[in-house]
């Protein structure tokens, strides 16, 4: 699983490197019409935005988000509340300017964390490139086009977007990371005979060597092995959406604009196009007018929550959007938790960029292996769960090294034997308890039954009993045996616990506008067009791309397979239209670039 180091990734000159490219316009500029305005930045939508920009398309990018480059994401807990927003389901309360960083989505049965900036959620996550288990597909809910395209969807929808983003493990002549064999040694105890057939190295959006610039002209130094992937990557090596689809998409004479909110999607009177209300977001979000920018097709890529609100609200306003619009949610299984105080040295916290070249061991990426179960769990693949080691990022440093303890203290279960325990309080007395600690992400199958609502105005995300369904406590299981594994303390998430209503936290969210054979199952049709009703007949010109059109919970990290279905969703589009879109060449973004746009440190 990794070697000896044969470099220090930490070695670089940072004045030698060119900056970062500015790639959003001002609002000012924004035309009245396009021929495809693009809502959102994520995954979906800016594989729409490129491959239309390519088709020759005039293509407009609308994000609520801010411009983000590396270098100015926060790193400490004070500077990222500052960047925190906060929904309240059922409420109208809400903290924080729509275009903050990090989007909070709270409940009573769930909390849903995303990311809101030019990039979309690629910004904060993971950049773990896993592909659904194949039985996922032969779920009925999927519909039976997509089901009998899936050869052609895995070998060239795949492909094209692999050609883009480019993912890799992380590399054997990196430094060797401690959380990898500690990952090991918590498969201990499980009856595995062959641990390289369920433990390996997941494929990862990172780039691990210098490329001034990438093949899309923006400039990437290597990895530095910080551990502050959901955080926001301050070194610019994160291949996110931002250093790839978007700057190619530009390139191609689509045009961007940050810190725009889209309220609704509307049909033009005597006009085949659509009009898009949006409102501006600024730090003062003083701007409450509603905006207006038509187009020919108007695709929507603002995320499970994002484009689900957006029909929801354009429903209200007239459009005959299917009944089954806001239904099938997942949070696609997650479950965070923790073995505490383990018997080695674990390593998991990331290093702010000032003390990174002062440290002995850096922790990796925030997710670098995954332990798949599918391979050994019997049964259905609705059994079938993932484990993947996982990194708090450096601005969660003070409150993780605080609460941790605490909830083991409080919540915890020793899996370590008896007469080890002065060992451990020996090891929490000099400090070592949380560099001995591992967090698993563990990623599984639900139900699918959560509703996205709108009353009144205000949004809401309600699945009864979400956490009590059979995958939670299944996951958990697996995570204690691991802790075992480490002789630690297994602590759960707190917002599991019986006593506060066993509430999930996703960073995953799926559905809302899921696909289906019609309006009577689903929201969009297998290409993604959004159905006239309950009927088989989709509105000409709207779509949606992006992870709300998932029917249910896929058990890996989600962003592989939602960029995969992006991809076949355009090329389905770039057929019934005669466009021609080519995938093979590059065209290296030319952009002038300004001294706000210098990062790396």
């Amino acid at each position: 699983m990794g070697s000896a180091p044969s470099r220090n990734p930490r070695t670089r000159a940072p004045d030698a490197w060119p900056p970062f490219p500015r790639l959003a316009s001002p609002v000012e500029a924004l035309k009245p019409r396009y021929d495809v305005v693009v809502v959102g930045s994520g995954y979906g939508a800016s594989i729409a935005a490129s491959r239309c920009a390519r088709a020759g398309q005039s293509v407009c990018v609308l994000e609520r988000g801010k411009e983000w480059h590396p270098g100015q994401f926060p790193e400490t807990f004070r500077d990222a509340a500052k960047e925190t927003q906060t929904t309240f389901g059922g409420k109208k309360e809400k903290k924080g300017n729509a275009n903050k960083l990090f989007d909070f989505f709270f409940t009573d049965d769930l909390t849903v964390i995303q990311g809101s900036g030019l990039g979309g959620t690629s910004l904060i996550n993971a950049n773990v490139a896993l592909d659904a288990d194949p039985a996922v597909f032969q779920d009925s809910v999927w519909p039976k086009e997509l089901q009998n395209d899936i050869g052609q969807m895995m070998n060239v929808d795949r492909k094209h977007f692999f050609h883009m983003i480019k993912p890799r493990p992380y590399p054997d002549n990196y430094p060797q990371l401690h959380k990898i064999d500690r990952m090991k040694e918590a498969l201990g105890g499980f009856d595995i005979e062959d641990l390289d057939k369920i433990l390996y190295k997941t494929p990862l959006f990172v780039t691990f060597e210098d490329k001034r610039p990438n093949h899309v002209g923006v400039p990437q130094p290597r990895c530095t092995a910080c551990g502050n992937c959901v955080a926001g990557c301050n070194v610019g090596a994160k291949n996110t959406l931002n250093t790839n689809f978007l700057p190619d998409a530009k390139a191609h004479g689509a045009e961007i604009f940050t810190e725009v909110e889209v309220t609704a999607v509307l049909k033009a009177q005597n006009s085949t196009g659509w009009i898009v209300g949006f409102q501006r977001v600024d730090d003062d979000n003083s701007d409450e007018v509603e905006h207006y920018v038509q187009a020919t097709r108007v695709i929507l890529g603002a995320g499970s929550l994002g484009s689900t609100k957006i029909l929801l609200r354009s429903k209200e306003r007239g459009l005959p959007v299917s009944d089954e619009l806001g239904k099938r949610f997942s949070t696609n299984g997650d479950v965070l938790a923790t073995s505490f105080n383990g018997d080695n040295f674990a390593n998991t916290v990331g290093v702010e960029t000032k003390d990174l070249p002062h440290t002995k061991h850096p922790p990796g990426p925030t997710i670098t292996a995954v332990a798949d179960f599918s391979k050994v769990v019997k049964g259905s693949f609705e059994n079938h769960f993932v484990l993947e080691d996982f990194n708090p990022p450096s601005m969660f440093a003070g409150p993780y090294s605080v609460a941790l303890p605490f909830a083991a203290d409080l919540i915890g279960i020793e899996k370590y034997p008896s007469n080890e325990m002065f060992e451990r309080i020996f090891q929490r007395i000099l400090g070592e308890s949380i560099d001995n600690s591992l967090t698993f992400l563990g990623i599984s199958h639900d139900a699918a039954r959560g509703v996205i609502s709108l009353e009144d105005g205000v949004f809401d995300i309600t699945w009864e009993g979400v956490g009590s369904e059979r995958n939670f406590n299944e996951v958990n299981k697996a995570i204690e045996k691991m802790t075992a594994g480490l002789e630690g303390t297994f602590v759960k998430n707190p917002l599991w616990l019986e006593s506060l209503g066993r509430s999930v936290a996703t960073g995953h969210p799926l559905g809302g506008c899921p696909m289906g054979d019609s309006g009577k199952t689903g929201v969009v049709n297998h290409a993604g067009q959004v159905f006239y009703g309950s009927t088989d007949r989709v509105m000409e010109g709207l779509m949606v791309v992006d992870g709300a059109i998932v029917p249910r919970a896929l058990a890996v990290n989600p962003a592989l397979t939602i960029s995969i279905l992006a991809e076949r969703c355009i090329r389905l589009l770039a057929k019934r239209e005669g466009w021609r879109i080519n995938y093979d060449t590059f065209k290296p973004l030319r952009t002038r670039v300004t001294p706000r746009n210098l990062g790396w440190k």
